[in-house]
């Protein structure tokens, strides 16, 4: 494989335009949605209609509408991922905040479409069903067929599933959506050395907080804590509504574990979950051990949180975000060329956004994309 090389000009902000041109206000994106909402009204008409399959021969009448579901499927996500990168670099952005509520409900137009082919996999015979996965046209997508069937015998009735999907829309993923607007609203107070005064968003003031002067973590964290002091009710209140929202809907199912479906989403047991847990309690002195000696190194009897993240060595020099880019492609590709390779098309194609500025969502900001209609699904 010839390893990519990064190109010699690149810039800190993610290219948004290579996906949908016009970011929010994008008439690319708005017409995308349209016939996304199209196709999912087709296919929700088209099963609204459909029976089990009596014989193998009628399951190859549910060819197109199985394309058409991963078709819609990658669509959504494509334009959950699109949205997403909006709110994450301008949480002010009043278009993109209404856009999540209109990809939130396309998300659940298409879950009640599931639903009612979940149920019609649910109702089919077994003898039929072991004929329908093994055709070769199905047979690469049989697991995840069996995992959605199975899902389906511990669900409601498709009609209760259905009118849980649409009440999550301003219900559960509402109660999500409303964490960012207060995120949005968190101002963190900051005084530099010169005692120079400003206030950072929550994102910028994260960034201090790895800050290799002790000084200027301790202030920051004296102000991060307040500022989210002010914030704390309502986000209790947002954790406990989106909580409870699961919890009642678990109970309704006849659910008894809180962690049944989290499982389920990352196929993952129970055993699996727990001996992992072991694995971390047998060996925690380890780390207890690595943080004890860096609090000494950092010349602290005890580690604040406002230390858990720091460096252990100051150094005055600064790294340009082309030499940081150049050097991860290049210490990736000592291991793995196919990892360099998407690390430099990545930073190539601009879907990293790395600039630090006010409005922006904490956390890193990779562009993740699954663009469907740019590779012959729609």
């Amino acid at each position: 494989m010839t390893q990519i090389s990064v190109n010699d000009q690149l810039v800190e902000t993610w290219n948004l335009d290579s996906i949908f041109p016009g970011g929010s206000a994008s008439e690319e994106f708005a017409k995308f949605l349209n016939e996304l909402s199209g196709s999912i009204a087709e296919l929700h008409s088209v099963l609204k209609q459909a029976s089990a399959p009596k014989n193998v021969d009628e399951t190859r009448a549910l060819d197109q509408t199985i394309g058409g579901l991963q078709s819609a499927q990658a669509r959504v996500l494509e334009a959950g991922s699109f949205v997403e990168c909006l709110t994450a670099q301008d949480q002010h952005d009043k278009k993109a905040v209404q856009l999540t509520g209109k990809v939130t409900s396309l998300r659940a137009a298409l879950q009640n479409v599931m639903t009612l082919f979940e149920s019609l996999l649910r109702n089919t015979e077994d003898q039929v069903w072991l004929e329908w996965i093994a055709r070769d046209e199905i047979a690469p997508i049989a697991f995840i067929m069996n995992e959605k069937r199975d899902s389906a015998r511990e669900k409601l009735s498709p009609e209760l599933e259905s009118l849980a999907a649409d009440l999550a829309v301003d219900g559960y993923h509402g109660w999500g959506q409303h964490y960012d607007t207060i995120v949005a609203k968190v101002g963190v107070e900051f005084t530099d050395d010169e005692g120079k005064k400003s206030t950072l968003s929550v994102g910028q003031a994260a960034n201090k907080l790895s800050d290799s002067d002790r000084a200027v973590r301790e202030r920051t964290f004296v102000e991060w804590e307040k500022a989210w002091g002010e914030v704390a009710d309502y986000s209790a209140d947002t954790l406990n509504r989106l909580a409870g929202f699961r919890l009642k809907l678990y109970e309704k199912r006849g659910w008894e574990d809180a962690l049944k479906e989290p499982l389920q989403i990352n196929r993952m047991s129970r055993e699996t979950l727990n001996m992992m847990w072991q694995v971390i309690e047998e060996n925690k002195p380890i780390f207890v051990s690595y943080l004890e000696r860096k609090a000494k190194m950092l010349g602290v009897e005890q580690l604040s949180w406002s230390d858990v993240d720091a460096p252990l060595a100051k150094s005055e020099t600064k790294i340009s975000y082309q030499a940081a880019a150049e050097d991860i492609v290049k210490q990736f590709g000592k291991f793995s060329p196919k990892m360099a390779d998407f690390a430099a098309d990545a930073f190539n194609r601009g879907w990293i956004e790395a600039e630090d500025r006010p409005g922006k969502r904490p956390g890193a900001s990779v562009l993740r994309f699954q663009s469907a209609s740019r590779h012959g699904y729609s």
